[in-house]
Parts: structure tokens; sequence; C-alpha cells
């Protein structure tokens, strides 16, 4: 692509009031090299506003034919690289041509579209930005089946595009940009730019105002002759994803499992969850469960075929590994925790990792360790906060400060890593200085019971209150009792309970445990300590002395954990997976 690149910008003009100043703002942009086409389709009033600018457009006078005649006219006369449409009542912010030609070079485009603002009569901007960006192209087919989301002035295609598709549909008087869309998409990518370069005017002369009931006409028959060439382009992109998967049991790890088995599933995936018969589904799961034969293993032989096989366990890898090696889809280790460092058994879950070249990790800290450790460039898909997890406004109602902390199971060594003996210790001391708080911890109800460790602790420690939350909702609400949600974990890959609660307005006090470090900043969004600096208590006492600074933080942890949605999580691994199956 040529970095000066020639672009015609076409106006199509019919009895408009407003065309002055939609030349105005096409002669106003920044980039250099563009020619302005005006063509008159057959008007009989306003074109003394052209005029003024006869010497600096190139102007077209032809009989009415509606607006894709006028397009097509003006794409005739044009001479430039590149095409813009610029609507006669509508405006093109001064860098709509430099920015978008400049993104469309960066990614390769031929075909590109932005967002945009609404303007009033008189040019003032009231709404937006309202342009709509798919992730992923199924879902931009997806969403174009249900109706037209491209805004026309704000798109840009190369000229090459109108040899392979054809010119604009001249039967059809008020949808011939939908139906030129269908066209373009069959051998197209639409690049999508979330930058808002156009201002589009509601006015009551507007034709989708005036003839509603025939553009409605119309796209109905758009929709039912494209509807097969647009199934065809879904069944292209959909995956078919085998999750191999041990246990479904509550955890942090276990629920980004369900995250992704069900976010990729209700985007139109065919994902199947792969399971030993006695593995426990404690997530609703809206996905196929294939249970193997063989109790706590998944054979080679137990894979369907698929596009990719996602491991997510050391055990698992082997045998999915084969299952790649023998036709049954690309593997790729969805790795939850850096096993070796973390798990028994090191010398047999360290060499798994140079099986498969396609890891997916959860956090930069994980991508560090590994690439230094087995030099794979994994790439990253953040965890999610669900829905369920938000700030319900209730502190204020209370009248004791209350500190919360996660316990889970130590039995077994899984839980070594959150040095629970340190945060029990650590909550003594608070509860010895400043005996008015509440302390609570709380655990999964099946581990509380099942764990004569935590019992005991629950029997050394009669002043904490001990809670056993059995699902999201009640989570959620001792998270949103809580003032200072406080972590002792030095060693996770995500640290989910951590930001669900700055999700839920509680301030945040925790140890650097490598995950959390891309979500939680020192003293903007909470308080963080290296393990050695022995620092958990003092810091508890400084938010529970400091309310201004408490609040502070909180507010702040809240904005932040916002953005951590499971849906950017299902649209991050969805982007992996066809990206890794454009590299094979």
């Amino acid at each position: 692509m040529n970095a000066n690149s020639k672009v015609s910008i076409v106006i199509p003009f019919y009895n408009c009031a407003y065309v002055r100043t939609a030349i105005e703002s096409a002669l106003s942009q920044t980039y250099p090299n563009i020619e302005i086409i005006v063509v008159n389709d057959g008007s009989t009033q306003h074109m003394e506003k052209i005029v003024p600018y006869m010497d600096r457009i190139v102007y077209v006078e032809k009989e009415n034919g509606g607006t894709a005649s006028a397009l097509n006219a003006g794409i005739r006369r044009a001479t430039g690289d590149y095409f813009a449409w610029l609507s006669s009542d509508d405006m093109f912010e001064p860098n709509k041509v430099a920015r978008q030609l400049a993104f469309m070079h960066e990614q390769g485009a031929k075909v590109s579209y932005t967002s945009y603002v609404h303007m009033d009569g008189q040019g003032v901007i009231f709404g937006g930005p309202s342009g709509i960006g798919c992730s992923t192209k199924m879902e931009f087919y997806k969403t174009m089946q249900k109706g037209c989301i491209i805004n026309g002035c704000t798109v840009m295609l190369h000229m090459d595009v109108f040899q392979k598709t054809g010119y604009f549909n001249e039967t059809r008087k008020y949808t011939q940009d939908y139906d030129f869309w269908m066209r373009v998409m069959k051998r197209f990518h639409f690049f999508y730019l979330n930058e808002s370069l156009v201002r589009y005017r509601v006015h009551p002369e507007m034709g989708s105002r005036k003839h509603e009931s025939a553009i409605v006409k119309e796209i109905q028959s758009i929709q039912a002759i494209y509807r097969k060439q647009l199934d065809a382009l879904i069944a292209k992109e959909r995956l078919t994803i085998t999750f191999p998967i041990i246990t479904l049991s509550i955890g942090g790890a276990q629920r980004m499992l369900a995250e992704m088995v069900n976010g990729l599933a209700a985007k139109g995936h065919d994902v199947s969850v792969l399971m030993p018969p006695e593995g426990a589904i404690n997530y609703t799961i809206n996905a196929k469960i294939i249970r193997t034969k063989q109790n706590y293993m998944i054979l080679e032989k137990d894979y369907p075929e698929a596009d990719v096989i996602v491991s997510n366990f050391y055990t698992i890898v082997p045998g999915a590994h084969q299952a790649s090696l023998n036709g049954k889809g690309v593997h790729v280790r969805l790795s939850l925790c850096y096993e070796p460092a973390f798990l028994p058994e090191n010398h047999i879950s360290f060499p798994t990792y140079h099986i498969s070249k396609h890891t997916v990790v959860l956090s930069n800290w994980q991508k560090q360790l590994i690439t230094l450790n087995h030099g794979h460039q994994a790439h990253i898909v953040p965890v999610g906060v669900g829905n369920a997890f938000r700030n319900h406004h209730i502190r204020d109602t209370q009248t004791q400060l209350q500190i919360s902390a996660i316990m889970r199971r130590p039995e077994g060594g899984y839980s070594w890593h959150r040095e629970q003996d340190y945060l029990i210790n650590q909550l003594e001391i608070v509860q010895a200085k400043y005996p008015q708080v509440r302390i609570n911890l709380m655990t999964p109800p099946e581990e509380f019971h099942s764990s004569p460790l935590l019992q005991a602790i629950k029997a050394n420690h009669p002043t904490f209150r001990y809670l056993t939350p059995g699902h999201d909702g009640a989570m959620a609400y001792h998270y949103n009792e809580t003032d200072i949600f406080v972590n002792s974990s030095t060693y996770d890959s995500a640290s989910l309970p951590g930001l669900e609660a700055m999700r839920c307005g509680a301030a945040l006090v925790t140890t650097y445990n490598g995950g959390n470090m891309d979500y939680c900043r020192h003293e903007q969004n909470g308080l963080m300590s290296y393990r050695y600096e022995n620092r958990l208590a003092a810091d508890v006492g400084r938010l529970i002395e400091d309310a201004d600074l408490r609040r502070r933080l909180a507010a702040a942890g809240e904005i932040e954990a916002s953005k951590w949605t499971w849906e950017r999580s299902v649209d991050a691994f969805e982007r992996v997976l066809y990206d890794i199956r454009a590299s094979r």
C-alpha cells in the first residue's frame, strides 16, 4: 500500500440544505491527497450552495436515479486509490481520511469502517459513539444477518473492491449500502476502527425517517437473498473444540474453564467437554458433556475429532498431544497455573511444557515465567469477573467494619501458595489491635465440611466469623459486606478473588503473587506487599485507621475491576484460537 495513496470522497447530492457543511468538512481534511466528487442527482433545490466550491471539487450532474446511481457515477469518475462516501447531510471529522487510511495501512485492510456520533439539524452533537465493532468474523457475520451495523459514511475501501464485487445495486432505493456490504463480505474482511470520525445528522427530512416502511421491506428482501451466503460464511468460521477436563468443582481455575466453555458455545462454536465419570460439575455447562470410561483418566482414544483440543492440566497434556498428532485437532494448552513450581511431581509436569508449542496463560507474570523456562511466547487470555459481582452499596448501613479473607482446604497440598498460616497470624494481629472490627473467613461449603484443619482453625478462633457461600450470589453478598479484603497468596496465575472483591467495592490488601500485578497497583487501587516485608497486618491497620484512603482505593479498584469481564476473556480466547488455526 502506498503511503501517499489518493482518496476519492464521493458526495451524492439531492435537494439537501446541508450540502455546504458536508463539502466544507471534506475540504478541511488534514490528509492532502484527496479529490472531492459532488454528484448532483437531479436536484431542483440548493444548487447555489455548491457554486462557491466549483473550482475545488469535481462536479458531476445527472438525472435523478437515487443514491446508488449517484455513488456509482462518482466512483466511475474517481481517480483515487481509495473510496470514501460522505452523505450531503453528514460531516467528516478533519482527521477522518488521515486516521482511517493509516489504520488500513497498518492492518493491511482493503475495507474498513469506524464509529460515529449523532448531531442534530443545527450541528449540535447529542449522541454516540454509535459504532458497533465485532471481535471476530463469525460475530460480524451473525450480527450482519440481523441488520446493517455499518454507517456507510464511515466506510473506506480500496478501489480494487469494486472490481471484485461490482458497484452499488441501483434497484435498491434505500438499502444499497446493506446490499453492497453483503457482497463485499464474501471476499473481504471489514476492519473496525473504534474511533468516531463521522458526524451523522438526524433531522426530519432524512430518508430513513420518511421511508421507514419501504426500508424495512428492502432489508427483509436482502436478508432473504443473502441468508445462505452468510450461513456458509458462519459455518466456515465455526470451530469444533474439545475441552478435556478432570473436574469442574468450585475454584478459580475451574471457573475460568466453565466461562470459556460456555462463552465459546454461546458464540456459536461446537464445544464438547471430555470428562471422567466421577468428575464433578459444580457450574452450569451449556455444552456437550462426554464421559470417558476410565476413572480419573482421559485417554487418546476418548478424543473425538475437532479443530482444537484445549488441555488445561499437566496430566491431560500427553493424551491431548497424542490425539493431536493423530489428527484429532490442533493442541492448545490453557495453563491455568504453572504446575512445576506449584505441585508435587514437578519432574513430570515440567517436561509437559516442552510438548505443545501453543500455550495460553492468564497473566503477564505467568507468560514471563514460561518464556524463561521453556521459550514459549504464550498468548495471554485474562480472567474475568461474573455479572453477579457488583457493588450493592450496603456498607454505609453497617455499624461494624468488616475484614474478609478466603480459606481453602489445606489437605492435599494444593493450598500452600495461599500462605494461610501467615494469613491467620496477620488477622490475629489485626483482631488484637482492633477488637471492634469483624473478621470473616470464607470457604466453599464442601471444603469446610471435609477439612479437619479448617474446622480446627474455627475452634481455635471463636471471634472470627465463618462463612460458607455456595454460589456466586452468596459470595457477592459477602464481598459487599466487606470493607477490606485480604489476600495472602504468594503464587497465583491470576488471583481471581481479589478482583471479585474489588468489583464489589471492597478495598484490597494483598501480597504480590504474580498474577495480581496485572490489575492491582500499590497505593493506586490497593495496598500490596511482598511476603518478606511481613506487612499484611500493618496495611490492613492503615486502612482501618484511614477511612479516606480506604474509600479512595476501593473506588479506584472498582473502576479497574469493571474492565475485567468474562466477555472480554472469551473474545480474547476466541481470537487466539483463530490465530492458531490460521498459522497452521
